[in-house]
């Protein structure tokens, strides 16, 4: 895409309430955001009905949502301003509006659809750091039953934890590609240290090359779209993946660790990219431990076919099993030597 492109992509906000939880999360995880045709069907006949701000939704504009503010949208736009956003997702539209009753969430079906690729999660989001143009839209929205609202480009103040108790304030007015660039450039400085320290070469933790550090990505396991804050900070769903290939394998599902923590091709795998992924096969994992599990069942979750959905799900649930009675019988053995 040209470079200027970019910067003709408009910004569209949807403020979402707290009652709306589980469809937030689900649409969030399927890289989907759904309307009842009746909300967009209100509005007037003009330019300015929701129909009409919807339809003019575009690739690569921004739909921007608001989750959970305390006091929520009926209120007036000082004391929304005040308030705090639980989260805020950030998300650039791949798919234009659409009508699908495919499943998706669990009440209703939603119909009027745009698809959307997440870029950032900023969690527990002062209202003044992401601007009052951006706040008023959210509480219009929300006013609309969660109508998309055109907005001015978000001016936002990024607030970060430092690693060492700092605090960084990230100025990046009107510009989201550069706030999303340096959120994450951050977050992977920050998730070296934990994972690398000052090692000057790490271990790959799916080839098993020791390479200079630089050519080594601290990746997360369980996709960093799908995780919380606190996941995604956490050390143990970050693994060491090279970047001559294993980086990018596992990030697609190429490869998927088992629960046991070997690695397997993914069956539709075919040609030159089966060929690149081979040497990986039967390898046993570096980063796969109990501590880690859960991130990797959801990576594989992400990736295998359905038709070994039941076979895989069975092999989790033995480890697991298996985890749990080695944690109930040492005590035991402790107290019987005792005795």
């Amino acid at each position: 895409m040209h470079p200027e492109a970019r910067s003709l992509s408009a910004s569209y906000y949807v403020y979402v309430g707290v009652d709306s939880l589980t469809n937030y999360e689900r649409g969030k995880a399927r890289g989907i955001w759904g309307w009842e045709s009746s909300v967009l069907d209100r509005g007037g006949a003009d330019d300015s009905s929701n129909r009409a701000v919807a339809l003019r939704i575009r690739p690569d504009d921004y739909l921007i949502l608001g989750f959970s503010a305390p006091g929520g949208p009926r209120v007036s736009d000082h004391q929304f301003f005040a308030q705090d956003l639980a989260e805020v997702l950030i998300t650039r539209v791949t798919r234009p509006l659409y009508q699908s009753v495919a499943e998706v969430w669990e009440d209703k079906p939603y119909p009027e659809r745009v698809d959307v690729d997440v870029l950032q999660t900023l969690e527990q989001v002062q209202g003044w750091r992401i601007g009052p143009a951006a706040m008023r839209a959210l509480r219009l929205s929300g006013t609309k039953q969660g109508a998309p609202v055109a907005g001015e480009s978000m001016a936002i103040t990024a607030f970060e934890d430092g690693t060492d108790g700092d605090q960084d304030e990230l100025d990046l007015a009107d510009d989201l590609d550069a706030l999303v660039s340096a959120v994450r450039r951050r977050e992977q400085r920050r998730l070296r240290r934990l994972k690398f320290g000052s090692q000057a070469e790490v271990m790959c933790d799916l080839c098993g090359r020791t390479l200079p550090a630089r050519l080594v990505s601290a990746a997360h396991i369980k996709r960093r779209a799908d995780a919380t804050r606190r996941e995604r900070l956490n050390p143990d769903n970050i693994m060491a993946a090279c970047l001559f290939g294993c980086d990018a394998l596992f990030e697609h599902g190429h490869v998927v660790p088992d629960a046991a923590g070997t690695i397997r091709l993914n069956p539709a795998l075919r040609g030159e990219l089966l060929a690149a992924a081979r040497h990986l096969a039967g390898r046993r994992c570096g980063a796969h431990n109990p501590r880690s599990r859960s991130f990797f069942e959801a990576h594989a979750r992400r990736f295998i076919p359905e038709r070994l959905d039941q076979r895989w799900q069975a092999e989790w649930d033995a480890v697991a099993d298996s985890a749990a009675m080695k944690r109930y019988s040492e005590p035991e053995r402790g107290r019987s030597s005792v005795s």
